[in-house]
């Protein structure tokens, strides 16, 4: 009898544990198709065009100094390197090289069933699947995913640290993928040294010595292995994810310092509820060993104590100094990481868009209603039951960041990611909670949060992207820009000279142009007005330049379009005159439009 059961017992769990994965590859699929579908579809953002130029410079010249001053750390332009070489320095392949994290993001949450429950995980998953903002910024060429990637791998990591997890195959992929990247700038080093000029030679060394570190990247990974097996790998990870916060966005201390101050408001919240009310009984969800003496419990005693601190530390300094130093190329880039705090202090302190003290409740409200409901009910019941720590601390994690990022005067609507994650990982728990006393509830509640957030993802992404009236949509470059930019290369062609064609830039407002025409060696962004008559093609801004465009280049060449750059900028495409055909119109007809 007791065989016959444990055998329908182990049955039922297989069976569960097939429609778990069967679900996760739905909710995964769902999360690839709307990061990867289309990507080119929008035209690159101001700030995509920049982060081009550093990463054009670095794959063309091999050079990247880390600058506090130009748009945060340098971590995505290495990884968008790898990217680059591997698809090409364009404008998907860089694209793929930010949404790969967030797919991977979603991925993550996954491992939060123990915690929020099977439903809870999957939910939280979905939600940030679907998510439009969640979506919209993966599809851009900034920082913020593998920013909002790190924190989430950092809480994960810490949480199986805890647990007494043994390292999964997964975390041992990562942490050998980190250990590779740690000892590749000695195997270039050791290459180049060792070949000086000869370019066949350093390819050889080069191969010959990676061969050697993937065998001591192994040898290491075993060695981890073998001490408590393997569970010091989740707090190496988490320290790594630490590290690469701060080489990622100097935003990295208001989002740890929110962490750390929500684990301590739960420490004491239920402190206070279970000496007024006893302890809760247990549940489905396993999070009971989420404490302060666990963690301490975790992190051993004498010489294993003191190695995984000192492990944590090196490990930590290394990825912090290889990436500011540009892989050891740039070393006054370490003491200049330091000087960005000096500068975002600055930034931070005024608004510059004049969005309001309220700006992120009216964007959330507008386009992420679902989230903001489930996730203030989710941290409602946890903190009334007081009885699922890693649920309270989703929500105070959402909250704290809210009212950090309120409270400062600089906004712009990425920095809502920091705080959508943990909102979607509380919402999720929310509708956990409500399946358990009442399912249709809760299938009520995620069919119309899927309604509402499937609508708003596709209009956002691939209907309105550049609308900016919508939410998340901040000063972005209009869709016609990219038909200017096929002008230019039509035009380019018909001159004889292809790539070659002489194109000059007066406008002041370009960005992202440059990323646009880095195949173009005499593409010239000058900002302002010179005497280029005998340029096949120019650029200058509408209205601003009218006067003197018309003036000093009316011999020489006619206008074939007016395109919109962003909101409040247009530009003008000039064409030499026999260039242009019949397709142009005499310049003194500019007052006209």
């Amino acid at each position: 009898m007791n065989t016959h059961s444990e055998e329908n017992i182990a049955a039922g769990r297989k069976q569960f544990d097939i429609v778990w994965l069967l679900s996760c590859t739905a909710v995964t699929t769902v999360a690839v198709a709307l990061r990867f579908v289309l990507l080119g579809l929008k035209p690159f953002h101001h700030d995509e065009g920049v982060n081009g130029w550093f990463l054009t410079n670095l794959f063309r010249d091999g050079v990247y100094k880390y600058d506090p001053a130009n748009y945060h750390g340098p971590t995505l332009y290495y990884i968008s390197l790898a990217f680059s070489k591997l698809f090409g320095l364009e404008t998907i392949p860089v694209r793929w090289s930010v949404a790969i994290w967030g797919v991977l993001t979603v991925v993550l949450a996954f491992f939060l069933r123990r915690y929020i429950g099977h439903i809870g995980a999957l939910s939280a998953a979905w939600f940030l699947a679907l998510s439009p903002g969640m979506v919209f910024i993966s599809r851009y060429f900034i920082h913020e995913i593998f920013f909002v990637f790190l924190s989430l791998a950092f809480v994960v990591a810490v949480v199986l640290f805890i647990e007494k997890e043994r390292a999964g195959p997964i975390a041992i992929g990562w942490t050998a993928l980190l250990l590779l990247v740690c000892f590749f700038p000695s195997t270039l080093n050791i290459a180049s040294a060792l070949a000086g000029d000869d370019r066949s030679r350093y390819v050889s060394y080069g191969v010959g010595f990676f061969v050697v570190e993937a065998i001591l990247v192994f040898l290491v990974i075993r060695m981890l292995m073998a001490w408590r097996d393997g569970r010091p790998i989740y707090f190496l990870l988490a320290s790594a994810c630490v590290s690469l916060l701060f080489a990622t966005k100097e935003t990295a201390f208001i989002t740890l310092g929110t962490m750390a101050i929500a684990a301590g408001f739960v420490w004491l919240w239920r402190l206070v509820l279970t000496k007024a009310r006893g302890e809760s009984a247990a549940d489905d969800l396993s999070d009971g060993d989420l404490t302060w003496t666990r963690f301490r419990e975790a992190m051993g005693s004498g010489i294993d104590l003191y190695l995984l601190m000192l492990a944590g530390a090196v490990l930590f300094l290394y990825i912090f100094v290889l990436f500011f130093s540009s892989f050891f190329s740039y070393p006054e880039g370490v003491g200049q990481a330091f000087e960005a705090y000096n500068i975002w202090t600055k930034t931070g302190s005024r608004d510059h868009a004049d969005n309001g003290l309220f700006a992120y409740i009216k964007w959330a409200i507008r386009i992420e209603s679902p989230l903001v409901v489930l996730s203030a009910l989710g941290t409602a019941i946890a903190f009334y039951r007081s009885r699922h720590r890693f649920a309270m601390f989703a929500g105070l994690w959402t909250l704290g960041l809210f009212l950090a990022y309120t409270i400062i005067p600089y906004k712009t609507p990425w920095l809502a990611l920091s705080f959508l994650l943990p909102a979607c990982i509380a919402g999720g728990y929310a509708i956990n909670e409500i399946a358990k006393w009442m399912r249709p509830a809760a299938a009520a509640l995620l069919i119309a949060a899927t309604a509402v957030l499937g609508y708003q993802t596709y209009e956002i992404n691939f209907v309105r992207y550049d609308d900016d009236q919508m939410p998340y949509v901040y000063a972005h470059t209009r869709r016609e820009f990219l038909e200017m930019v096929r002008q230019i290369e039509s035009y380019a062609e018909k001159s004889g000279k292809g790539k070659q064609a002489s194109v000059e830039v007066v406008s002041p407002d370009y960005w992202p142009l440059v990323w646009y025409l880095k195949d173009h060696p005499n593409a010239v962004f000058h900002g302002k007005l010179t005497e280029t008559r005998d340029a096949d093609i120019i650029v200058a801004k509408k209205r601003e330049q009218d006067a003197e465009v018309i003036r000093r280049y009316s011999a020489s060449h006619l206008y074939v379009g007016i395109y919109p750059l962003r909101p409040g900028v247009d530009l003008v495409l000039l064409v030499r005159k026999d260039l242009a055909g019949n397709e142009g119109k005499e310049l003194y007809r500019l007052n006209d439009r």
